[in-house]
């Protein structure tokens, strides 16, 4: 990390983002706690860091936050104000003023802050000479509230993600979503606060109670209670912990709305529905500025790829925790995608008071009562009635909804042995994988086969073992969420039918269809007319000879793996989230032109 301005030494200042605005406690940065506001616990224990040089506020210049003006200049704390809807811009306007070289993002929410800490994720920044920091993975730690990064890193932002919803809302949040972005280091645990914390932020009327409990029970003045009092406390007295536990954290509400997502995933489901929902998820926040979270139904599992992709993640486990997340989180967009679910007439119930509702390749009555269908053109899609229902129905090719953006894979680099891909779902919840491997022995070994062990198949690790024991041209492709790799050093693939299929026809690997129900068989029967690939029907209606011979036929065969590469590139172009994130972005705006005309 280089100083500025031919400094020997890094600049590093805190900048607290400030507002009053707050929807469910106004004023809250000025609120009295032990006698003085929030916003001076704040900057009294921000002095106590060795590490920093110099502290701001960067609030905006909406009216309502002169008051924020008026009390740094009573305290004499720099103060610096920019637009209200973009905290990036105010954060880059604040560093320019402070001529900084490290910026430590302070929320301005969060009373406790440890001086010790804050110096704790500095030094490692320094040290390692990173842009953004984090604990070491699975590190425990009750602080909350601080973010150190470079000033390269803020400036990078401004100049390559300026337009971004995340980054212009979260600013580092986006380093989160984006890890590859610049430079993440990783700060060893801090011994005095290494334990689970509880809720020590302010956001509602009963976090401000709780914060006022615990001063009173350690009988402190402003200022003098450390967060390791305050842990030591909730040891000796953890009912104290319930003035407040039933508040729960808002989701990330951006700009342009939020998205609650309902979806199947893990064990008998799989894993495709959580992998293209992400995706959808992953456009409607970069693309659209609309936040989302997702209600799960499944195993605990298939929330991992959802979490790391910066949502959060709730898990359903009865017939009222929908409706309960709909009224704690009032989404404008409702989302549903799997086989499972709620009816028509419970749809219609839960939808009261969503701004737009969808579905995606549903074929349950429940589709009837959304307002948006989207739909490959599949024979059982084509076939669906919308009679009686106000539902508008997309069909088409562009409308199919991929686990991941071909686009942004990794680029075609053929191995030089013709490689043939065996992917049979993430569960694999039929036993293909190993029954697949036995049909291809008799294969050419100057064939290479590379089988997927998907994240949440049985006994994954000793199926790995045994494939690769039983012919030495066997290889495994193990604990990957996205196949992009994979699909890159293709040239043929065997796949269970699924969103997989979907994402190879976008890649352009000609494919090899097994349905594991007849309506995945039908569906294949269109990839396969349209000349993406061959179905071969219900898998447990084909022989092995039947999979060991159209394998040798498709490999053996380059002119018609050339015809359908250039289908399914053609016909599946990879952007069905983006059309689908727009589409519903439309149509939010016009659910809000009522009320605006209304206003």
């Amino acid at each position: 990390m280089t100083p500025a301005n031919g400094r020997k030494h890094i600049r590093v200042v805190a900048v607290i983002q400030a507002r009053m605005g707050s929807t469910r406690l106004p004023g809250k940065v000025l609120k009295p706690i032990a006698g003085q506001p929030l916003l001076w616990h704040i900057v009294h224990r921000l002095k106590k860091c060795r590490s920093l040089e110099d502290i701001a506020v960067a609030t905006t210049t909406n009216p309502a936050d002169e008051a924020i003006v008026e009390w740094c200049n009573a305290h004499n704390v720099t103060v610096v104000r920019g637009p209200e809807d973009n905290v990036l811009a105010r954060y880059a306007g604040t560093a320019e003023k402070l001529d900084a070289d490290l910026i430590v993002r302070v929320s301005s929410d969060a009373p406790f802050i440890d001086p010790g800490f804050v110096d704790h994720l500095v030094a490692t920044l320094i040290e390692q000479d990173g842009d953004y920091v984090l604990l070491e993975e699975g590190a425990e730690c009750a602080h909350e509230g601080v973010d150190p990064f470079s000033r390269r890193a803020l400036d990078r932002l401004m100049m390559d993600a300026a337009q971004d919803p995340a980054a212009r809302e979260h600013v580092t949040g986006y380093f989160k979503l984006h890890p590859d972005f610049v430079k993440i280091v990783r700060a060893a645990p801090y011994p005095p606060l290494a334990k689970k914390g509880g809720r020590f932020t302010i956001d509602t009327p009963d976090d401000l109670a709780f914060i006022e409990a615990v001063h009173a029970r350690l009988a402190a003045n402003a200022g003098e209670a450390s967060l390791a009092d305050l842990l030591l406390l909730l040891e000796r007295e953890p009912e104290l912990n319930q003035i407040n536990a039933h508040v729960k954290q808002k989701p990330i509400r951006m700009s342009g709305g939020l998205a609650l997502i309902r979806c199947d995933g893990g064990g008998k489901f799989g894993y495709g529905h959580v992998k293209r929902m992400v995706a959808l998820a992953r456009s409607l926040r970069d693309r659209e500025g609309i936040g989302a979270i997702f209600a799960l139904n499944g195993s605990e599992d298939a929330a991992t790829p959802i979490r790391r992709a910066g949502f959060q993640a709730a898990m359903l486990h009865g017939a009222s925790d929908l409706e309960t997340l709909i009224d704690a989180n009032n989404p404008d967009i409702f989302l549903l995608d799997g086989r499972e679910g709620p009816s028509r007439a419970e749809l219609e119930k839960l939808k009261r008071g969503v701004a737009v509702t969808a579905v995606i390749d549903d074929s349950h009555d429940r589709r009837l009562a959304a307002d948006y269908a989207y739909y490959p053109p599949v024979p059982g899609a084509k076939a669906l009635d919308w009679r009686d229902s106000n539902t508008l129905p997309r069909l088409g090719w562009e409308w199919s909804l991929l686990g991941l953006n071909p686009n942004t894979g990794a680029a075609r680099a053929p191995s030089s042995l013709p490689t043939l891909l065996v992917a049979m779902g993430g569960s694999d919840p039929h036993g293909l994988t190993l029954r697949m491997a036995r049909a291809l022995g008799a294969l050419d070994s100057v064939f290479r086969v590379r089988f997927v062990i998907g994240t949440g198949m049985k006994d994954g690790s000793t199926v790995a073992r045994g494939l690769v024991a039983l012919k030495k041209n066997y290889e495994t492709v193990e604990g990957a969420d996205d196949l992009s790799t994979a699909y890159a050093s293709a040239d043929v693939a065997l796949c269970a039918f699924g969103v997989t299929a979907y994402e190879l026809a976008a890649c352009g690997i000609p494919a090899i269809y097994l349905g594991l129900t007849p309506d995945h068989a039908s569906s294949a029967s269109a990839f396969a007319d349209a000349g993406m690939g061959i179905s071969l029907g219900v898998a447990d209606q084909v022989s092995d000879a039947d999979v060991l011979r159209t394998v040798q036929w498709l490999l053996n065969k380059p002119a018609a793996r050339r015809e359908m590469r250039n289908a399914g590139l053609s016909l599946m172009d990879g952007q069905g989230a983006a059309r689908i994130a727009a589409d519903l972005s439309a149509a939010l705006a016009i659910a809000r032109e009522p009320l605006k005309a209304a206003l």
